[in-house]
């Protein structure tokens, strides 16, 4: 990942995850990424974004939210994939269980301005 500093990276190469019930999910190079946006004051909790194991279930959860219309997810299903992709990449059920409770409750500001922006963009 190239600038992967504190707060944002963009992929140099395609991220592959397979879900549990064989859906795949190919993050393209080039994909900018906040890893996961996470209030700093909370960082002691669960770790920098940029740097836990849940680093690339991050990256792969900001690509279904940016474009979970395209990819026919609902946000849930985005949030569930987040779940099971830190699970498997080593991330304790606890920490993974805050995160995933986290991304549903404040998820839903991020979900509908991506939506917002796929609306003004079918517009133009």
């Amino acid at each position: 990942m190239a600038g992967a500093g504190e707060r944002w990276a963009r992929l140099i190469e395609p991220l592959r995850y397979l879900t549990s019930r064989g859906r795949v999910f190919i993050v393209p190079p080039e994909f900018e990424t906040d890893f996961a946006s996470i209030p700093r004051l909370l960082w002691s909790l669960v770790g920098s974004p940029a740097g836990g194991r849940y680093r690339r279930a991050a990256v792969l959860h900001d690509y279904l939210y940016a474009h979970g219309a395209a990819l026919w997810l609902k946000r849930s299903e985005a949030d569930a994939v987040f779940r099971e992709a830190m699970l498997v990449s080593g991330v304790t059920p606890a920490k993974a269980r805050i995160i995933y409770y986290g991304v549903r409750i404040g998820g839903w500001i991020t979900w509908r301005r991506y939506r917002k922006q796929e609306k003004q963009e079918e517009r133009t």
